[in-house]
């Protein structure tokens, strides 16, 4: 979704992004994150969807807020 300010790396409130850095498959190739380093997507866990879609719901979270429990995994 380039250009449409939309979707970034901390989107982190997509359900079916990256385990460890919230990108979606489609976007994601090989990417590089703290703690986790170079990583390929690999898809997240039921957990993890469950919080993020929560998330959603209430309207989002702060990155820095969501990052340590929507990550985790």
């Amino acid at each position: 979704m380039a250009g449409s300010g939309r979707h970034d790396d901390w989107d982190l409130t997509t359900p079916n992004g990256c385990r460890w850095c919230g990108v979606v498959q489609r976007e994601h190739a090989r990417r590089w994150t703290p703690p986790t380093g170079w990583h390929q997507w690999e898809p997240p866990t039921d957990e993890q969807r469950k919080h993020r879609m929560l998330a959603r719901r209430r309207g989002g979270a702060e990155p820095q807020e969501a990052e340590a429990w929507l990550l985790c995994g």
